[in-house]
């Protein structure tokens, strides 16, 4: 059950980045661009779950507040990092993000560290030098790399969040979260789409149908994936959880790159995508 769960939210996962990059690459041309398209997703996740806002105690409010600062600068960060890079790079580097929850898991959750799980980790750390060819100057970015380390730092705050929301005393009001969290990520983006307008930034996307249509299809698979999430993460142990997740998560957009965004890998790193499966299955022994 647990493995369906996770192979759920990897799928889910790779729908949102396959849905976000596609349209990213092709239509944000200013930072207004973003900010608009990503204003579009938080609305349209939260009002998927707005009814369960009233009665909500200030404790969610809180967690919420935490989860949409570090969600808006993951989602900026993110955005513009698959706008420029690599997918399956992308998703690899951000997947790292995986080290923080799990040791937040280990030391302060005090939640068992196997040693086929340890050895997992340290093979997706693995995977992910291999992949990433820092001593090529051609096959990296640093443009890229400057906004697919913030994405991974933010996308660690989010986790580590969820994780203590999972397990607090108001883990059962799942939707409220989910609910309250995208609402308030979504006034903070507005509030820098305003700051934006101000300083007189162009927004190209207003007049697209295509930018609407994509945001409110990555919203929707956005909110029922954080749904699962904080599901998953109240009844999974972390050292399991986030390892697993983020290594499946990370064969999976490497073939979605592959196949429909023709992304061009090297030996090297189809290697680290091999190794990156052997790390996902030994965790599931």
């Amino acid at each position: 059950m647990d493995f369906l769960v996770i192979a759920t939210l990897c799928s889910l996962a790779t729908a949102k980045v396959s849905l976000q990059s596609h349209f990213s690459k092709k239509n944000l041309i200013t930072s207004s661009d973003a900010l608009f398209f990503n204003a579009l997703i938080f609305l349209t996740s939260s009002i998927l779950f707005l009814s369960n806002i009233p009665g909500t105690s200030v404790q969610i409010w809180l967690y919420s507040f935490s989860f949409a600062l570090f969600t808006v600068t993951f989602q900026l960060s993110y955005t513009k990092a698959l706008s420029i890079g690599n997918v399956s790079l992308t998703v690899m580097l951000v997947n790292l993000s995986m080290l923080f929850p799990v040791t937040v898991s280990v030391v302060i959750y005090q939640e068992p560290l196997s040693f086929t799980r340890l050895l997992g980790i340290l093979l997706t750390v693995i995977s992910f030098v291999f992949c990433i060819e820092l001593k090529s100057k051609k096959s990296i970015s640093w443009r890229w790399f400057l906004f697919s380390s913030l994405a991974m730092l933010s996308n660690g705050g989010i986790a580590i969040t969820q994780k203590a929301f999972g397990s607090s005393s108001f883990h059962a009001e799942k939707k409220a979260f989910v609910a309250c969290s995208y609402l308030l990520a979504f006034f903070i983006t507005l509030i820098f789409y305003g700051v934006g307008k101000l300083k007189k930034e162009t927004t190209t996307v207003l007049k697209k149908v295509s930018c609407y249509l994509f945001a409110i299809s990555i919203g929707v698979t956005l909110a029922i994936f954080q749904l699962l999430n904080t599901y998953a993460i109240s009844t999974i142990d972390g050292t399991f959880l986030f390892p697993t997740y983020s290594g499946g998560s990370i064969i999976l957009s490497a073939l979605v790159g592959i196949f429909f965004f023709k992304d061009k890998l090297s030996l090297r790193q189809v290697y680290s995508i091999l190794i990156g499966v052997f790390a996902v299955i030994l965790m599931n022994f």
